[in-house]
Order: C-alpha cells, then structure tokens, then sequence
C-alpha cells in the first residue's frame, strides 16, 4: 500500500463553487442499506487509519457527524465529455473483495477532522466552513488495489455547517458532502 503520512502546515482551500452545477448521473444504483458486517468492517477500517496517524479517541455518536447531504458535482463545467471507465477502474470494482466506504466528520473544540475511504484515491479540492474558507492539512492519504483509497483531513476552525468536494481518482467531478456541526 502506497502511503503518505504529512506533517505540513496548514494551507487554505480553495472554497467550494456553490453554484457548481450537479452532475447528472447516469446510474440507477439502488441504495441498499448497509450490512451488519459493513458496517463493523468500515469501523474497523477507521479505527485503525486513525490510530495510525496517532489520533486515538473515542469514536462516540457525541463527537462524530455524517452528511446529512451528498452529491455529485461538476469540476470543471465547461468541459461537457466525460472520460469513460478505464479499464484498470472496472477491474478494481469488480473484484470479490470489498473495500470499505465511508466518510466521517469528527468534532473536537477547535479542530474537525475529515475521514473517507472508498475504492478510488481521495483528495480535498475544496472546503468552507460557514460558507467561508478554511485551512486543513492532509494527515494521511493512501491508495493501492486491496485496501482502496484513504484520507484523513484535519481543519481548524467552528463552525455550524462545513461543505468538503472530494476528487475520486481522476474524475472530473467531486463528491461534495455537507455535514450540519451540532
């Protein structure tokens, strides 16, 4: 597994288009509800990224925060052709194994930390915090066949309603993910 652990500075993000048009999806994917080992295998999966990049707390209902939406949003919207799988990419995702899939969004006093898994490698092309800018540094981002792609993003920053745009792979789309901050 090709990993990369930082411990650079802090940089500012880009803040995200909010007038970014949504992607159209040409998937009729049915939403299934999460297995009882899903779920216990993404737990897992984020325990241990986590304790790798030496963050070890609890991972209670207080101090984490799903989306409570996500989307598909256009990158670059002047550009109308959309690459086609590639075939090393189906291949991935065709594969037996699982690989886990989940996105978290962890609250503690001044700091939010962001964690993502899924199948594809992950990077952070833009954030805001209350509809502003914010500052975050990558603390772990990895990606290899068996285990997929990992990210964990620290922010600094409170805030009531933080919007992340995840690039995956080479896509020309982001997934971007609202989370309401209690």
């Amino acid at each position: 597994m090709r990993a990369s652990i930082t411990n650079i500075d802090y940089e500012k993000l880009p803040c995200v288009d909010l007038h970014a048009p949504k992607a159209l999806s040409l998937r009729t994917r049915a939403r299934a509800v999460a297995s009882k080992d899903s779920i216990v295998q993404d737990l897992e999966d984020a325990k241990a990224i986590l304790e790798l990049v030496g963050l070890s707390f609890n991972l209670s209902s207080e101090n984490i925060v799903h989306a409570c939406e996500k989307y598909m949003v256009e990158t670059q919207p002047y550009n109308k052709t959309i690459p086609s799988l590639q075939n090393s990419d189906v291949s991935m995702r065709q594969k037996g194994s699982r690989r886990p899939h989940y996105t978290h969004l962890f609250v503690f006093d001044d700091t939010l930390v962001f964690q993502a898994s899924c199948c594809l490698p992950l990077k952070a092309i833009a954030a805001s915090l209350d509809g502003n800018s914010i500052s975050g540094r990558v603390l772990f981002a990895s990606h290899s066949e068996e285990g997929g792609g990992k990210l964990v993003y620290e922010f600094q920053g409170k805030g009531t309603e933080m919007i992340i745009d995840i690039q995956r792979g080479e896509s020309m789309r982001a997934q971007r993910q609202i989370f309401r901050i209690p």
